[in-house]
């Protein structure tokens, strides 16, 4: 695991400077506005550009990057960054200064789609959590160093937009001498967002509050705290203790999140950030600065939070192949909350005072905290063991890529060999040579069987059946592996390649290939479970029990390992596949229907009856 993330030192490096800059920009330019004395109003409405760019730097910047390249768009954005920055020195207006932040948001959003690529890129199932972690823990801490460098020199001067240009042009370097090879660019369609909103209303809220609420934060802590005559290192510490309490109280809020009930933690950590939040006015007018950090790293922290419980909250009613599409529709949703919550809250400072910041950002967790109680009560929770696994996420970064969470489908980004590349080549273009081609290959390179395989298994034009034939000759000791791996990764049809199977099988080993070949393929079981009964119905039909429970056991098995969300998409499905089951065996073996009966839980057999005879109790009590 050290040397993985070395080999990713350099992109932690880059986003290490770059996101100091952002720390410094987001301290330096309300400073600025309130300087020139600008209204509160238009301050929150001119940072809350900054969500706009980000949310077009999502819809676009993988459609820019498939055009021009992983490290182009990476470096385009760092330096329009560092642009957009200088301008707001040599030009302070400010409808520029709110084109410059829509720029800026869309340059961070860009560099974060394009180094999550290449963290996604390089991890694994098993490593892609730890080095979320330590990409958030990376960001982080630069934006909390950023806000310190702002006591540099004076918000007017030049030296403060020059080192942020810097820091954005210097980003650039370790990623531009690095080897860094381009991962393939995947656009993941948003799930629509009303869906999103009917799957989770909870979940939606959470993540749309906590955009509303640090977006705000980040945006006008700045002013309000200078109108509190605090500034230079006491300032950074404020909002240094806002970012540091992101990161910190994610780890207790996760750890109580997935041991109790969900929506009560969200509840009874909101009430108690509402209880700071408040306090923090009257702590600060009594000068106890320290307990109001203390105070405002809770309530930042609390609030961070609601980002990854939201994401959970609305996990837990999602199938696992849903939620790359709900990731892209919850940032679309967290980017809205950025773009109405400073501008609302400034207005709020602005015409009744700058004294309800807090106060106003209070009432708006409590707004949160009564809806959740209403949703508990309208909706059952889900149950504790049944809850999705909480996974801490910087939603102060801005961006969240789906790629890197542990809970979404892990896509392989390996690479593949020379060998293999050479195989697909010219599969791509002539198929039956291709075949030919992989035999000599597969006899020089044995251990890269599976990986011809499952690459060539998925091109279009190359016949199956031959493929297995060629490879087995030097695969023989791996039959099944070899069979799931070609069904798992075809293109097309596998059912004349399954049939083939199973005649070439002895009979009793069809209940294992049955069931084998069932996980691989499990959207097609009911036509694998009746092509391996038909090989045997006539000479062996006493093994059609055998195969019918060797399915029923597995799929039954894996029904019982799957998520509570897939659990109930995919349960109906299992028990109408079952009563086929039992139909046919019925029909071509009855003396063996009982015995099938028997091993088929209670819970998927009965079903059906329990429901009609409920039915039947209305219509008498009726």
């Amino acid at each position: 695991m050290s040397a993985m993330l070395l080999s990713l030192l350099a992109l932690f490096v880059s986003g290490f400077f770059i996101y100091i800059s952002h720390g410094l920009i987001n301290v330096l330019l309300p400073l600025r506005l309130n300087f020139e004395q600008v209204n509160t109003g238009n301050i929150g409405l001119i940072m809350s550009m900054f969500s706009v760019g980000l949310l077009l730097g999502g819809v676009f910047t993988r459609r820019i990057m498939s055009r021009v390249g992983h490290i182009r768009m990476y470096t385009a954005s760092a330096a329009l960054a560092a642009i957009s920055i200088l301008v707001c020195f040599l030009w302070f207006n400010e409808w520029v200064w709110a084109i410059m932040r829509i720029l800026m948001g869309f340059c961070i959003a860009a560099t974060n789609i394009v180094s999550d690529g290449w963290l996604s890129e390089r991890s694994t199932s098993e490593t892609r959590s730890r080095i979320l972690a330590t990409n958030q823990i990376v960001v982080l801490l630069s934006m909390f160093l950023g806000s310190f460098v702002v006591n540099l020199a004076d918000v007017t001067h030049a030296t403060l937009y020059i080192i942020a240009g810097l820091l954005l042009c210097g980003g650039v370097v370790p990623i531009a001498i690095s080897k860094a090879t381009a991962p393939q660019v995947e656009d993941t369609v948003p799930m629509p967002l009303l869906q999103l909103v009917r799957t989770s209303p909870v979940g939606a809220t959470a993540v749309l509050v906590c955009g509303f609420i640090l977006s705000s934060l980040f945006s006008m802590l700045s002013v309000y705290a200078d109108s509190k005559g605090i500034s230079g290192i006491n300032l950074s510490l404020l909002v240094g203790a806002a970012i540091i309490g992101g990161v910190a109280l994610q780890f207790p809020i996760g750890y109580f999140a997935d041991r109790f009930e969900r929506r009560k933690v969200i509840l009874y950590t909101v009430l108690f950030s509402i209880v700071c939040t408040l306090a923090i006015p009257a702590i600060l007018e009594l000068d106890f600065f320290i307990p109001a950090l203390v105070l405002i790293s809770i309530s930042s922290g609390i609030v961070s939070s609601l980002y990854p419980l939201g994401i959970s909250e609305t996990f837990d009613r999602l199938q696992q192949n849903q939620m790359s599409g709900a990731i892209g529709a919850i940032i679309i949703i967290y980017a809205a909350g950025g773009i109405i919550g400073p501008y609302i809250i400034g207005l709020i400072m602005e015409y009744v005072g700058i004294d309800f910041f807090f106060i106003a950002l209070g009432l708006i967790q409590l707004a949160f905290a009564l809806f959740v109680i209403y949703r508990s009560k309208v909706r059952e929770s889900i149950p504790v063991e049944e809850q999705e696994a909480f996974v801490a996420q910087g939603a102060a970064m801005g961006w969240v890529s789906s790629e890197l969470d542990p809970r979404t489908e892990y896509v392989d980004h390996s690479t593949l060999s020379h060998e293999v590349e050479i195989a697909v080549d010219i599969a791509q273009l002539q198929p039956q040579l291709a075949l030919k081609m992989v035999s000599i290959l597969a006899r020089s390179y044995p251990e890269q069987i599976l990986d011809f395989a499952k690459a060539l298994a998925n091109i279009e034009g190359i016949d199956i059946s031959e493929l297995y034939q060629r490879l087995l000759k030097f695969h023989p000791n791996h039959k099944h592996e070899l069979i799931e791996t070609i069904i798992t990764n075809a293109s097309g049809s596998t059912s004349e390649f399954i049939a083939q199977v199973f005649d070439e099988a002895d009979y009793e080993d069809l209940p294992e290939l049955t069931a084998m070949i069932t996980n691989a393929d499990p959207e097609h079981s009911l036509e694998i479970f009746e092509a391996a009964a038909e090989t045997v119905v006539e000479e062996h039909p006493e093994t059609v029990m055998d195969i019918a429970e060797a399915y029923v056991t597995t799929a039954t098995t894996n029904l019982e390992e799957m998520r509570y969300a897939d659990r109930l998409a995919e349960e109906g499905e299992l028990e109408q596949t079952i009563h086929s089951v039992v139909d046919y065996i019925s029909e071509k073996t009855p003396e063996h229907a009982e015995d099938i009966e028997s091993v088929i839980p209670d819970t998927l057999w009965n079903k059906d009856d329990e429901v009609e005879e409920s039915e039947t109790d209305r219509e008498k009590k009726d």
